[in-house]
């Protein structure tokens, strides 16, 4: 089975450069941008290590994790 990895930021350049190096790993990346799409994508899939930016708009990282 293969590592799932959730990245959550609203940064692109640093969802990318996070991916990329996951991805190069032989790790499955999914990506998002905010912390709605983020608890959006907990209920839809498991994960093995979610990485989240703490001071996203909206749905901040913290309360993506207390959600969790």
């Amino acid at each position: 089975m293969e590592d799932r990895i959730l990245i959550a930021d609203d940064d692109p350049s640093i969802l990318m450069l996070i991916s990329d190096v996951l991805t190069d790993a032989g790790m499955q990346v999914r990506t998002v941008a905010s912390g709605e799409e983020a608890l959006h994508a907990v209920g839809e899939e498991t994960f093995s290590l979610i990485i989240l930016d703490i001071m996203m708009k909206g749905i901040s990282g913290l309360e993506v994790c207390a959600a969790i």
